[in-house]
C-alpha cells in the first residue's frame, strides 16, 4: 500500500495521540502534531461548507420539491380519483423515492432532530411493522389522527415511504384507492403521509437556510452548535464517514440481506422497494450519488490519488447499473446471485477505496457510522 508522507505521518500522529490519553504533555504535543498536518492535508482540499452548498443542498432542494408535488398530486387525487390520477401518484413517489435515495446516507445536519430519517423512510422494517400500522389507520372510523398536528406523532412506520408504497403497490391497492369502502380513508391515508413528507423535506432545507441565516450561514463563519457542530472542523471527517457508509449501506442492507446463504436461504421479500419495482433504481440513485460526492471531495488529491478513485467509482457505477432489476428475485437463481455477489465486490471496493485517499488527502479521520456495531 502507498500512502504519502503527510498520510503516514497523520495515521501516527492519531494513534500517538490515542495512546497518550490522560498523558496531558504527550496528548498536547500530538494534537499539535495532528493539526499540522491535517492543516497540510486541508489547505489543498474542499471545505466542508463547500460540500453542503454544493452537493448536498441542491440534493435537498430537489428532495423537497418532488415532496411538493407528490403533496399536490395526492390533494388532486383525493379530489377526482382516476386510474390516471393513479399513474401519476406513482409517477410522484418514484421522484421522492430516488431524491431520498441521494442523501439517506447523510446522518448530519437537520436530519438528525425528531427522527425524520426513520419517518421519512423507515428501512429496514422489522416484524411487518409498517404493513400492521397501515393496517390498523385504514381500519380506524376517525380523521383525528390524520390530521398534521397528530400524524407526525405517530409511528414512523407509518408516516413515510414504506407507508406509501404500501397503499400505491400492494395487491388490489389501486382498486381500493378508486372505489370501495375504504377509498376515501386510503386517499385521506396518502395525503396524510404526503403532506408529512413535504414537511419533513422542508424542516431539514429550512434548518439549513442559506448563507445569510441557519446552519449554512453558522458554518460559513466557523461558529460551533452545541447540537450539530460541536467542533465545525470536524465535519469533513463526518462527511467521508457518511460517503463510506453509504456503499456499507447498500451491501449490508438492499444486496447481502436478501442473498442468504445460498438459494434456499435467500429473503427475497426482505428486498427494499420490491412493491413498487424500485429496488435496482434505488441502488443506483445511492451509489450514483455518492459517487458524485466523491468526485467533489477528491477535487483537491494529487493527480493519482484522482485517477485511482475515478477507476473505482466507474467500477461502482457499472456495478449498479448491472444490477439484475428484481433484486429480491435475483437471490433465488444461480445467475442471479452471481450478479449479486459481483455488485457486493465492487461496492465493498469502493467503501475501502473511497475513503482511503480521501481520509489521507483531506487529512480527516474515519468514525464511526450508523451500521457499525449492528
Amino acid at each position: 500500500m502507498n500512502r504519502s508522507p503527510i498520510a503516514v505521518a497523520l495515521a501516527l500522529a492519531s494513534q500517538i495521540g490515542q495512546a497518550a490519553q490522560g498523558v496531558p504533555v504527550l496528548a498536547a504535543a500530538t494534537a499539535l502534531v495532528s493539526g499540522f498536518f491535517v492543516g497540510r492535508a486541508d489547505a489543498a482540499a474542499i471545505s466542508a461548507p463547500e460540500v453542503v452548498e454544493g452537493w448536498l443542498l441542491p440534493r435537498y432542494d430537489t428532495l423537497l420539491a418532488s415532496a411538493k408535488a407528490q403533496q399536490a398530486a395526492w390533494a388532486a387525487f383525493a379530489n377526482a380519483p382516476s386510474a390516471e390520477g393513479v399513474k401519476e401518484l406513482k409517477a410522484r413517489f418514484a421522484a421522492v423515492s430516488d431524491g431520498w435515495a441521494s442523501v439517506e446516507f447523510i446522518t448530519f445536519g437537520p436530519v438528525m432532530l425528531s427522527l425524520r430519517a426513520d419517518r421519512f423512510n423507515l428501512f429496514p422494517e422489522r416484524r411487518n411493522a409498517v404493513g400492521r400500522s397501515v393496517a390498523e389507520i385504514v381500519d380506524d372510523p376517525t380523521d383525528e389522527r390524520l390530521q398534521p398536528e397528530r400524524f407526525f406523532r405517530l409511528s414512523a412506520a407509518v408516516q413515510g415511504l414504506p407507508a406509501l408504497e404500501r397503499l400505491l403497490y400492494d395487491e388490489g391497492a389501486e382498486a381500493a384507492l378508486l372505489s370501495g369502502p375504504e377509498a376515501s380513508r386510503r386517499q385521506a391515508l396518502g395525503l396524510a403521509i404526503a403532506g408529512n413528507l413535504a414537511t419533513i423535506a422542508d424542516e431539514i432545507r429550512t434548518g439549513w437556510g442559506d448563507r445569510t441565516q441557519g446552519l449554512l450561514a453558522q458554518l460559513l463563519a466557523g461558529k460551533a452548535d452545541p447540537v450539530f457542530f460541536p467542533e465545525p472542523n470536524a465535519l469533513l471527517s463526518q462527511i467521508v464517514t457518511d460517503l463510506a457508509g453509504a456503499y456499507q449501506r447498500v451491501v449490508d442492507q438492499r444486496l447481502l440481506v436478501v442473498l442468504g446463504k445460498n438459494a434456499d436461504e435467500a429473503k427475497p421479500l426482505l428486498s427494499d422497494r420490491r412493491r413498487s419495482g424500485l429496488a435496482k433504481e434505488t441502488v443506483v440513485a445511492i451509489i450514483t450519488s455518492a459517487g458524485s460526492l466523491a468526485d467533489a471531495l477528491a477535487q483537491g488529491l494529487p493527480a493519482a490519488d484522482r485517477a485511482s478513485l475515478t477507476t473505482t467509482l466507474q467500477a461502482a457505477a457499472k456495478a449498479a447499473a448491472g444490477l439484475p432489476e428484481d433484486i429480491g428475485q435475483a437471490a433465488t437463481t444461480p445467475q442471479g446471485r452471481k450478479s449479486l455477489e459481483t455488485a457486493i465486490g465492487a461496492f465493498k471496493a469502493a467503501q475501502a477505496g473511497i475513503a482511503r485517499p480521501l481520509a489521507s488527502g483531506l487529512g480527516v479521520a474515519l468514525g464511526f457510522n450508523a451500521l457499525d456495531g449492528d
